[in-house]
């Protein structure tokens, strides 16, 4: 990245920060429209980065939507990609005479802990912090000008990862060249693949309002509504209805969905002996207080503290080397549950 764009990075983020914490419906313009039309006689790409866990079926929905919907479907499907970089070497490797035109993204994502998948291979995950950072630090390849220009249309399909100004950014900024630079579309909305009879599962969006909970301690179907009624004053619904028909989809088109997001660290010790004993729960909780990593964690997802399940056990911790070091593993998990409607 040149001069410039560190200088202009250090000036907007603190003012986009601002108004993405206190402006709830903030997004960046450009994350506002999906581009998904695409010249005659060009070609378009799907890339599914992701595989479903057993109950789930989102990939599986996403693939046959952009297999067999007749107005979204590409040309191409990806499924070998699991990385952002894999993607980016795809598209600089592939064999196409012409500039893609569409290249749909579908991945898990949400605007709190970023999408859920490596930058790059075997390391950490895409948060909005990792992303800002390998910007910054120029670690990706660019993608090639062969391979795309402006009128390319990028669209990344994950659950409000629009809604996060720093996620926005980082993708524009990592997908950004000298000449042709493509267009970035990153969803504000929740995603939805959903099944049509007789028919191509259909992308549907939905606007949501989140209420975060500890995991496991889920408070009565009243005092949520209460709570969701204080956070959001200004929004006309029956709160109380719309949970008691739990993951019902209802006529108008509303309903409830729920999410967990953790927070971890592994902190190892060169002897037992140094490693903490914890003789109370009160005792893990001050521990976990006193770590850095895990209280920056939560200060990015600007979610309390208190609103995590936490589990903390000494453990024997195998390093990258094969050595078996003594540590404690802290694991915290709050849950989010989102009250969607389809618009």
């Amino acid at each position: 990245m040149d001069l410039r764009l560190r200088i202009c990075l250090s000036l907007v983020l603190p003012i986009i920060l601002v108004l993405y914490v206190v402006v709830p419906n903030f997004t960046l313009e450009s994350s506002s429209v999906p581009k998904t039309s695409k010249p005659s006689g060009s070609k378009s790409i799907t890339f599914l980065l992701g595989t479903d866990k057993p109950g789930y079926n989102y990939f599986d929905l996403a693939e046959r939507h952009f297999l067999f919907d007749q107005e979204a479907k590409t040309d191409l499907l990806v499924k070998s990609c699991r990385s952002l970089e894999d993607m980016i070497y795809y598209l600089n490797n592939n064999p196409n005479d012409e500039k893609w035109s569409t290249i749909q993204v579908v991945l898990h994502g949400n605007p709190w802990n970023g999408l859920s998948l490596p930058i790059q291979n075997d390391g950490p995950r895409a948060t909005a912090k990792q992303l800002m950072r390998t910007v910054l630090k120029n670690p990706l390849p660019p993608l090639n000008t062969s391979a795309v220009n402006e009128e390319t249309n990028i669209n990344f399909w994950g659950c409000g990862i629009g809604k996060n100004p720093f996620i926005q950014m980082a993708l524009d900024s990592m997908f950004q060249q000298e000449e042709g630079a493509p267009n970035i579309y990153c969803s504000p909305h929740f995603v939805i693949f959903k099944e049509v009879p007789n028919g191509a599962p259909k992308r549907i969006k939905a606007s949501y309002w989140p209420y975060v909970f500890k995991r496991g301690y889920r408070p009565s179907s009243s005092l949520i509504a209460q709570e969701l009624r204080n956070q959001y004053p200004q929004i006309d619904l029956d709160w109380s209805e719309i949970i008691e028909t739990s993951n019902r989809q209802s006529t108008e088109g509303l309903f409830e969905n729920s999410f967990h997001i953790p927070v971890s660290t592994v902190v190892v010790f060169p002897d037992k002996e140094s490693r903490p004993s914890f003789s109370s729960e009160k005792d893990k909780l001050e521990w976990v207080k006193s770590q850095k990593v895990i209280m920056d964690k939560i200060y990015e997802l600007e979610i309390p503290f208190e609103k995590f399940t936490w589990t903390v056990n000494k453990i024997i911790h195998k390093t990258k080397n094969g050595d078996k070091v003594p540590a404690v593993k802290a694991i915290g998990m709050a849950t989010v549950l989102c009250i969607m409607e389809e618009v």
